[in-house]
C-alpha cells in the first residue's frame, strides 16, 4: 500500500463497480452476445448481428444527442431505436425498450468473487457502504446480501465521474463531510479525479479486477493498493 496524501479519518466507504469488484469485460461481452442474438429475431437484415455496424449507430446517436453520453442506458436504448429504424423495424421504439429491459438483466448477471463479497460484508459491519458508478449494472441484483446504504449511478443520478455530483450526493445521503468518504475504484481519470475534485479521499486499486494497470491520472489518490484484501488489513 502506497500513500500519496495524508489520510483523514474515514467515516464511510464508496465503491466503483466495474473492474473494481469484478472483471467487467466477460460480463459485458456475454450480455452483448446475447443482445446480438436477440436482434437477429427482430430483423433478418445481416446488419442486425454486426457489432461494428452497431458501433456506427452508437457514434451517430451520440453525434446527434451528445447529452446522452453521461447515461450508458439511454445511449444504448437510443442506439437500438435508431438502428432498428434503419433496419426497417415496424416498432423500433417499443422494441428498443423491451431489448434494453432484457439487456439490463443480462448485464447484471455477475458473479462477484467470494473473497470480495466476504470483505464487503465485513466492512459493512464497521462502515456505511455506498456505490458510485458510471455504469448500469444493478448492484442490488447481483450483491443483494451486501447492505449498501446508498447507490448512485451516472445518468439517472447525475453526470459521470469525474464530475463531483455523484460524490456530493453520496455524502449528503450518508450525512458526512466529503473528506470523511473514502472512494475505492480502479480508474485514475474517473474514480480518483472525481473523488479528489469533490473533496473526498480516493483509494486506487491498481491493477483493477481485470488485471489492467492504467496510466496515472491528473490527480494523485490518497492511497494506492494492489488488492481489495488490503482494505481488510488496513481498515
Amino acid at each position: 500500500m502506497r500513500f500519496y496524501r495524508r489520510l483523514q479519518p474515514v467515516q464511510a466507504l464508496s465503491f466503483d463497480l466495474d473492474d473494481t469488484l469484478y472483471d467487467n469485460t466477460p460480463v459485458l461481452q456475454a450480455a452483448e452476445r446475447r443482445l446480438l442474438q436477440r436482434l437477429q429475431t427482430e430483423s433478418r437484415d445481416p446488419r442486425a448481428s454486426d457489432p461494428q455496424w452497431w458501433q456506427q449507430q452508437k457514434a451517430q446517436t451520440l453525434q446527434r444527442s451528445p447529452e446522452l453520453g453521461h447515461d450508458t442506458t439511454l445511449t444504448r436504448q437510443a442506439t437500438l431505436a435508431h438502428g432498428l429504424a434503419e433496419l426497417g423495424h415496424p416498432a423500433p421504439q417499443a422494441a428498443s425498450e423491451a431489448l434494453m429491459t432484457q439487456f439490463l438483466i443480462w448485464r447484471s448477471e455477475i458473479g462477484v468473487p467470494e473473497p470480495v463479497v466476504n470483505l464487503l460484508l465485513e466492512l459493512a459491519e464497521r462502515y456505511p457502504l455506498a456505490v458510485i458508478t458510471n455504469g448500469n449494472a444493478d448492484v442490488r441484483r447481483f450483491l443483494p446480501q451486501v447492505p449498501f446504504a446508498t447507490v448512485h449511478c451516472a445518468g439517472p443520478d447525475g453526470p459521470q465521474k469525474p464530475a463531483p455530483a455523484l460524490f456530493h450526493q453520496c455524502c449528503q445521503a450518508l450525512a458526512i463531510a466529503p473528506a470523511q468518504l473514502l472512494h475505492v475504484g480502479d480508474h485514475p481519470g474517473t474514480d480518483v479525479l472525481g473523488a479528489i475534485r469533490a473533496g473526498c479521499q480516493a483509494a486506487l486499486l491498481q491493477p483493477g479486477a481485470n488485471g489492467r494497470i492504467r496510466p496515472s491520472g491528473p490527480a494523485l489518490p490518497t492511497l494506492e493498493f494492489d488488492s481489495l484484501e488490503a482494505l481488510r488489513q488496513w481498515l
